[in-house]
């Protein structure tokens, strides 16, 4: 007898290793937390990028696709790695449709779910959380973005369904991230979009939350879920347009909102400037930053940034080294987790060039022995990151903001270049048109500051205004006033009806370089309110008629994007901003 307790006792034993193991031990589940006690935990990450998310190989081999644009088969080694260098979080981008059916049904094949099941499994054993998308989708990212909401929202709502519940069984370290950079792909809007897009990003956003909630298993009723607005932009214009999701009339609980952010533009994703002034550039930086609290975070939502980095040319690390410091240390100091971009490609031109983990060590080769590429550009980010308390900038003391300043920089921000529209960028608003306001920049140097007017939904894009009037000033300076007058002419004259259809409002400077101090409206209308709603702003003073989008119903404004009880708007209530609460017809969700 015992001996046969023995055999027993060995033959249990050797079953144990076959036996299929929980996705999270009971023991270490990570449950019962919001979205903004996640995100103080999810610390810097780092992506995965141009791997899963691959457009190419062959699809009878799961691991082809992550191989097909250069890079290693991903290895649990990898992700070790990835949790020595100092990451705690890593963005897994996927492509899902090359393994996906056309039948109608959406079918993703099951061995490749089970491929990105193993992966997300290896990268939890290095104890990092983890962002799961969908992201080079052709389905989602095509010329009719807008017109096909409704169809891209049937497959978007299929496979996250598979997708969803495949991971359920992952606790709230595992975050879904509904789509990448939503956009109609090809149009010369593309990266701006217009009001028609914005809409129907919402749209997809709402749809893909309710498709996570509706029947829920494993932790997905209480999983946080990313949503970005269109193109994951992080401009004034993009991220105003962004409407929080409703779950059943209600605000959706553990919403994190995603945004991509590579400022400035000419440093890190084109080989045009080389050098990182950390004032001059640092000052954009931390304007992103600024939009991203004034929108969010001082609203209580938090904020991811799901992709950022700046391309390596000609061997710039030193200069890299200063964008890093300088975007950790403000990420840091408003508490927006960033996720670095890499993409695996260590050469040195081209504006891609976003390695930063190496992706398989070979201790053999000097070149190629150790984890991290570039360590002078990650330990300047480490740097800047205990440079800061996290979320400082949130608790500083401020003033009284006075809402006719629209802009200002008490040392001056000076101009890179003539017609350089990254300059000063700002969210257009009626207000600058009311009858007798003008618009003054306050400046030196040089040149003479313009300003420049878009509108995506008229495909207008450069409405270039002179100044009325320019003013010496005691100090030195100079003010270029604008009359609404002159802005509202220039609209008219390129085809742009009313200023309800501007988007984003640039100031370049022209014959020389310029130094902006203050841009300040004065005459300005402070009666109206700003309706935001299916991606576009009413400003009036009355309430506007209920809007109106397919499957979707309308629940009521209110003085709070996400919906608090008793912030209800039922007439003319004197605030400055007020949003649409849509509910989405859960028919949509099959």
């Amino acid at each position: 007898m015992q001996n046969m307790r023995k055999w027993i006792a060995l033959f249990l034993t050797m079953l144990l290793p076959v036996l299929p193991a929980a996705a999270e031990e009971e023991s270490t589940m990570l449950t019962g937390k919001t979205a903004t006690e996640i995100v103080e935990m999810m610390g810097f990450g780092w992506n995965l990028g141009n791997t899963l998310d691959a457009t190419g190989g062959n699809t009878a081999d799961v691991t082809a696709q992550e191989q097909s644009w250069g890079n290693a088969k991903i290895t649990p080694e990898l992700m070790m790695r990835v949790k020595e260098a100092g990451f705690d979080t890593i963005r897994i981008p996927v492509t899902w449709y090359r393994y996906t059916s056309d039948d109608g049904t959406y079918t993703i094949r099951e061995d490749f779910l089970q491929h990105v099941h193993e992966v997300v499994e290896w990268a939890r054993e290095a104890d990092l959380f983890v962002i799961l998308n969908v992201h080079h989708e052709a389905w989602i990212n095509e010329p009719n973005f807008a017109a096909d909401a409704e169809k891209i929202g049937e497959q978007l709502t299929a496979m996250w369904r598979q997708i969803a519940d495949t991971f359920a069984d992952f606790d709230q370290h595992v975050i879904f991230e509904g789509m990448n950079e939503p956009r109609a792909q090809g149009t010369n809007y593309e990266w701006s979009g217009n009001a028609a897009c914005y809409a129907a990003v919402n749209y997809l956003n709402q749809v893909f939350v309710n498709t996570i909630r509706k029947d829920a298993k494993g932790c997905n009723a209480e999983r946080c879920l990313m949503i970005p607005g269109y193109a994951a932009t992080s401009s004034p214009a993009g991220t105003a347009a962004i409407a929080l999701p409703t779950v059943d009339g209600e605000a959706a609980a553990n919403i994190i909102v995603s945004v991509h952010s590579y400022d400035p533009q000419t440093f890190c994703l084109q080989d045009t400037q080389t050098t990182f002034d950390p004032e001059k550039d640092g000052t954009k930086i931390n304007r992103v930053f600024e939009n991203i609290k004034e929108t969010f975070l001082d609203r209580g939502i938090p904020v991811v940034m799901g992709e950022t980095g700046a391309t390596n040319t000609n061997g710039n690390h030193d200069e890299r080294a200063k964008w890093a410091y300088c975007v950790a240390q403000n990420a840091q100091r408003y508490g927006v987790p960033i996720v670095i971009w890499d993409n695996g490609n260590n050469q040195t031109s081209g504006g891609e060039c976003h390695a930063w983990i190496r992706r398989a060590v070979n201790p053999k080769l000097r070149s190629q022995a150790t984890s991290v590429v570039y360590p002078q550009v990650l330990d300047a980010l480490w740097e800047g990151k205990n440079s800061a308390a996290w979320g400082s900038a949130l608790t500083e003391v401020r003033a009284e903001a006075d809402e006719s300043i629209l802009w200002a920089n008490a040392d001056g921000l000076t101009s890179q270049k003539e017609w350089d529209s990254s300059y000063i960028q700002l969210e257009a608003k009626m207000e600058w048109f009311a009858d007798g306001a003008r618009t003054g920049i306050r400046y030196s140097g040089a040149g003479t500051p313009k300003i420049v007017l878009d509108s995506a939904e008229k495909s207008v894009w450069w409405i270039l205004v002179d100044a009325a009037e320019i003013q010496k000033n005691d100090d030195g300076t100079k003010t270029a006033w604008f009359t609404s007058e002159i802005l509202l002419a220039e609209m008219r004259k390129n085809g742009v009806d009313t200023p309800a259809q501007l988007q984003n409002c640039y100031v370049i400077a022209t014959n020389g370089k310029i130094t902006a101090y203050r841009i300040k409206v004065e005459g300005m209308a402070t009666a109206q309110t700003t309706y935001h709603v299916n991606g576009s702003a009413i400003h009036q003073a009355d309430l506007p008629d209920a809007p109106t989008y397919p499957h979707m119903t309308f629940c009521g404004w209110y003085t709070t994007p996400d919906y608090q009880p008793g912030t209800e708007v039922t007439g003319a209530s004197g605030a400055s901003d007020a949003w649409a609460k849509m509910a989405l017809d859960m028919s949509v969700i099959k």
